[in-house]
């Protein structure tokens, strides 16, 4: 692992204004506005303000907090346009989403507020709520969960018994204790690691075996925390944006900005 570590991609540019919308003048409306009108007289569906309709497949996990509109949502869908001519499918995989930022579909943005984590709705979204071409869109939309704000989060975290904090921020949980000498920051160690978001989506790990690098070369909350282990040790560690990558995240990787990460790391070995 390294400062300039490529991650998994993203797909936020499905909904970030790369669409090429047809020509409204070239389109006819008529059979959207009608299913629109036919589609608010079906059961459970509710309409909003702005004109969005949901109904309700999944209730997801009630007792939960709703993504605010700077949370990453983790999210997955089906969706086409009334007409069938534009598709939008995530298969088993998650897309990951900022509220905040979507140019075309606001009107997914505005449902994904209303869900919990785990819940399944299906929603319609008008023209002005698509991509404004006069085409109306139908989604089946499931919120698997998003990312809280980070100080919220670490200061929850930080209550739990067994979590220790530094003064440079970082939390950290003792799974195993090692034997021996802790690296130094000049040290080269070989380590076996997984690195997630604090919902649990793995973003990056080692493979068949341990990594190897030096100490100097990581972001400082992971070198931080390795200096705190022994060989042998386990550690589940919580580094702050200010110790990770930060808000900026080097250009050539697709790591989320401005977001807590966790590692749970395994030192192998001091070289």
């Amino acid at each position: 692992m390294n400062k300039y570590l490529l991650l998994l991609p993203l797909s936020l540019l499905v909904f970030t204004g790369c669409i090429n919308s047809p020509d409204t003048q070239q389109y006819d409306d008529s059979a959207d506005i009608a299913f629109l009108e036919e589609y608010a007289q079906r059961d459970n569906v509710e309409m909003t303000a702005s004109g969005l309709m949901y109904r309700v497949i999944e209730e997801g996990q009630t007792d939960e907090a709703r993504p605010e509109p700077d949370n990453y949502v983790f999210v997955k869908y089906d969706g086409s346009s009334v007409d069938g001519n534009t598709n939008f499918n995530t298969g088993d995989d998650l897309d990951i989403l900022l509220p905040s930022e979507l140019v075309n579909f606001t009107g997914l943005a505005e449902a994904v507020q209303l869900m919990n984590p785990g819940a399944i709705y299906e929603v319609v979204l008008p023209s002005d709520l698509a991509i404004g071409d006069g085409r109306v869109f139908k989604f089946e939309f499931e919120l698997e969960s998003f990312l809280t704000d980070p100080d919220n989060f670490l200061d929850q975290n930080r209550e739990n018994e067994d979590i220790t904090v530094t003064e440079s921020g970082l939390q950290y949980r003792v799974l195993e204790e090692g034997d021996g000498e802790s690296p130094v920051a000049t040290d080269q160690v070989r380590v076996n690691y997984k690195g997630t978001y604090a919902n649990g989506f793995v973003f990056d790990q080692s493979r068949d075996n341990p990594a190897q690098f030096e100490l100097e070369e990581v972001i400082s909350g992971f070198s931080e925390g390795l200096q705190l282990m022994k060989p042998g040790a386990k550690y589940e560690l919580y580094l702050p944006p200010s110790i990770g990558y930060g808000n900026n995240p080097p250009p050539q990787s697709s790591i989320l900005p401005g977001v807590v990460l966790v590692f749970e790391v395994e030192l192998v070995e001091i070289l």
